[in-house]
């Protein structure tokens, strides 16, 4: 289970190093959420969505998670 933002992050980043390499690269400490691709925030929803569904996550923190 999940706790916290950066682990939701950190998670996420990971999944889609394994799905989608090349979106991947794009990850940058400098970039805010909006700064990212569409494809990667439609993506980090659906992620933060299904981690919710799944139990790994509280509503609490599902609500609150940014990249």
């Amino acid at each position: 289970m999940y706790t916290t933002q950066k682990q939701v992050r950190e998670s996420f980043w990971n999944f889609l190093k394994e799905i989608n390499p090349e979106l991947a690269k794009e990850k940058r400490t400098n970039k805010s959420q909006n700064d990212y691709k569409t494809d990667i925030r439609v993506s980090f929803v659906q992620y933060v969505d299904d981690l919710n569904k799944d139990g790994q996550i509280k509503n609490s923190l599902a609500t609150k998670v940014t990249l």
